[in-house]
């Protein structure tokens, strides 16, 4: 029997916290009113939205201190299940700061050393998650202390179980875990160019790239270009996905809900195409909202039937 069950991975949390002001001022005092505090990092992103679409997710990681705490205090209220590894540092704080232009300046914690033992509890118990998991999302960026080997683990492990893998991470820790082939990974263009070590200027260049990272064995690629919509490689199959057309509010953590909308779409045995179209709509529909990772899922379902995809 296929399992559905997704799981979402969260190396590197954070609280995200969101001030919204008319100016950022430096050097002088700013008084903002209301500040939105969230449960934060790419794979929680994906988890909120996956909630918020009605699925049952259990979440893993590293939480440690009154951050953690808090973290554990928004799982709780969401209705996540929490397979979190307890660490002795503290789990790090995101702040973001967006004036009236809608300009968004960014202040980021690198987050908490994970030490070899906690690194190692946290691969065993993985191992027990994994167990049951039809879907596993791997979001975000690696703590201090924690080598890409630990993503590629998980994934090997995750493959030998008959799960499929969403990797959506950048730089090293993508390219490093090429080789362990998982399901779906998702770079925008310029990440897509750091992979191949090569600009791509023109959309048979993207192609190209995606057909060359393909031969590891891994089955889809979204190469995300913004307002252009998405390129997709699925089993040697080209689509193009179209941007859908909405008021955006805030593009932050659209990412994040295309992959909780490819979960998602896989758990409930859709067809590639119908995936593509969820995940595209879900990603649209965080753009609408001033919070981060969030969706009204009122709107997903119409946004969904707009959205064109076209196989080419």
């Amino acid at each position: 029997m296929e399992k559905h069950s997704i799981l979402t991975v969260t190396l590197n949390p954070a609280i995200d916290t969101a001030y919204r002001l008319d100016e950022l001022a430096i050097g002088e005092s700013t008084r903002t009113a209301n500040p939105i505090k969230t449960a934060g990092g790419k794979g929680l992103n994906v988890t909120r939205v996956l909630k918020l679409l009605g699925e049952e997710v259990t979440a893993t990681g590293f939480l440690g201190g009154s951050n953690g705490v808090f973290i554990r205090g928004e799982l709780r209220k969401l209705g996540v299940t929490d397979a979190f590894v307890q660490i002795e540092g503290e789990t790090r704080q995101c702040l973001a700061f967006i004036d009236r232009e809608k300009r968004q300046t960014e202040i980021l914690e690198e987050g908490p050393f994970i030490s070899a033992k906690e690194a190692e509890e946290f691969r065993v118990a993985a191992e027990g998650f994994l167990k049951d998991a039809g879907i596993v999302a791997i979001s975000g960026s690696l703590p201090k202390g924690v080598s890409s080997e630990l993503y590629q683990s998980i994934i090997e492990t995750a493959n030998r179980g008959g799960a499929k893998v969403l990797l959506d991470t950048s730089g090293d820790a993508l390219a490093n875990c090429l080789s362990a082939r998982p399901f779906l990974i998702k770079p925008n263009r310029h990440e897509l160019e750091q992979l191949i070590g090569k600009t791509c200027g023109s959309e048979d260049d993207i192609w190209e790239a995606m057909a060359q990272i393909a031969e590891n064995g891994i089955p889809a690629i979204v190469v995300s270009d913004g307002e252009n919509g998405s390129f997709v490689l699925y089993e040697g199959k080209r689509f193009y996905v179209a941007a859908a057309k909405v008021e955006t509010v805030s593009a932050v953590g659209s990412g994040d809900s295309f992959i909780a909308g490819v979960a998602a779409g896989l758990a409930r045995g859709y067809s590639f195409e119908e995936v593509l179209r969820l995940a595209s709509a879900c990603g649209a529909a965080n753009a609408m909202e001033a919070k981060t990772g969030y969706i009204q899922a009122k709107y997903v379902e119409k946004i969904a039937s707009e959205i064109v995809v076209k196989g080419l």
